[in-house]
């Protein structure tokens, strides 16, 4: 690994429960010696990336909120989001949300969440899995083989447990069926109360953006109505992507 991909691996670091590192415990994660953990706590540092936290050690800084603001108001696929949504909301009565993915990450970006008394661990920014859920697999059925192929060598069990595969050949079909219909579906994979049905952003070469998901109480899922509501949601998806 080099020093870059090291650095910024310190940003995994921090999670919900996890706010506040320190140079031995950068140093650890690492595996690097502790002055190097502090030169690239420093560097973050003067990028504002990190800062020192009030009661030792560094925690996020003030540059990610600057970030996140820029995204907000300047990200030409959240504003394709926000207006896709906010018509789309009422057409199929339920819950929306745009998704991105990152490594083994599937990230919500965006709400449209009318339906206050549908619980979800999906808020905004948590990382939740790749490899369960509607989401996850509306993306991972557009990424290229090569991604695929790691995926499979270093989550091998986790697919299997998935469904989504026992081996190379398994996974790679089941992803070919879900990128052949367009869309995909899961009951109680993420959240047990909840199904999803989502259809994958992509871009004009076809890669996977993000995807627009719908969530529901899995008890309101009526598999009839099924296609058509993902044919909305397909179509949304291609109004986001542009």
């Amino acid at each position: 690994m080099d020093s870059l991909s090291r650095m910024i691996g310190i940003f995994d670091l921090f999670d919900g429960d996890r706010t506040v590192v320190t140079v031995e415990e950068v140093a650890s994660a690492l595996d690097c010696s502790v002055p190097t953990a502090y030169r690239y706590l420093k560097t973050l540092s003067s990028a504002g990336l990190i800062a020192p936290g009030i009661e030792g050690g560094f925690g996020l800084g003030a540059r990610i909120i600057q970030l996140d603001r820029q995204i907000r108001l300047n990200d030409p696929l959240l504003h394709r989001a926000g207006d896709v949504m906010d018509r789309l909301v009422r057409e199929v009565h339920g819950n929306l949300m745009v998704c991105a993915s990152y490594g083994k990450n599937v990230v919500c970006i965006a709400q449209a969440w009318p339906d206050r008394t549908v619980l979800t661990s999906y808020d905004r920014g948590r990382p939740m899995p790749l490899l369960r859920g509607a989401a996850g697999k509306a993306i991972l059925a557009h990424l290229p083989d090569h991604r695929l192929r790691s995926l499979m060598l270093a989550n091998a069990a986790e697919i299997a447990a998935a469904g989504l595969g026992r081996d190379w050949a398994e996974f790679r079909k089941t992803l070919k069926a879900i990128r052949k219909r367009g869309y995909s579906v899961s009951v109680g994979e993420v959240d047990e109360r909840n199904a999803g049905i989502a259809a994958p952003i992509l871009s004009p070469e076809k890669r996977a953006l993000g995807c627009l998901v719908l969530v529901v109480p899995r008890t309101e899922l009526n598999e009839a109505t099924i296609p058509e509501i993902a044919a909305k949601l397909i179509a949304g998806a291609r109004d986001i992507s542009g």
